[in-house]
């Protein structure tokens, strides 16, 4: 697992989140929050964001699918990516750096490791982990964008 910081300049980060905030919608019961189709990567106003992360960061891999969420963090949904050797979720925006949640399998019982998510930071992880969004006890408005890599 690895995090990268700053990787957008602040004024790129804005136009990206007022961008997906146009594409994220309710997709209940199969998605919990908001969120956006799985082709976000293939939009013109995200070409600079990808191929940003493409050429620093992913230069071994091809993108599968990619997505917007948002979360208010009142729900917890475990799950991973088993097709894709790599995951990776950009915090676009995260004012409380809630990061994501990993469940560790080597336990019986929900043995949680929580991260930390700064705003405009970038967590690489193995796309086999279970993982999960945060859960917050107050309201929150988190947006992400998820990346599966092959």
């Amino acid at each position: 697992m690895k995090l990268y910081k700053n990787i957008l300049t602040e004024k790129e980060r804005k136009k990206l989140l007022a961008f997906v905030k146009t594409q994220v919608r309710d997709l209940r019961p199969k998605c919990p929050g908001l969120q956006t189709l799985m082709d976000l990567h293939t939009f013109d106003e995200t070409k600079h964001f990808y191929d940003l992360l493409m050429s620093k960061y992913f230069k071994k891999y091809q993108i599968e699918n990619s997505w917007g969420n948002y979360c208010e963090g009142d729900e917890i949904n475990w799950h991973n990516h088993p097709t894709c050797r790599l995951s990776a979720v950009y915090f676009l925006k995260n004012s409380d750096s809630l990061g994501t949640m990993f469940r560790d399998e080597r336990y019986s019982w929900d043995k949680i490791i929580s991260t930390k998510g700064p705003q405009n930071s970038l967590l690489v992880f193995e796309g086999n982990k279970v993982h999960s969004q945060p859960y917050s006890p107050k309201k929150i408005k988190r947006y992400t964008i998820a990346i599966d890599l092959i």
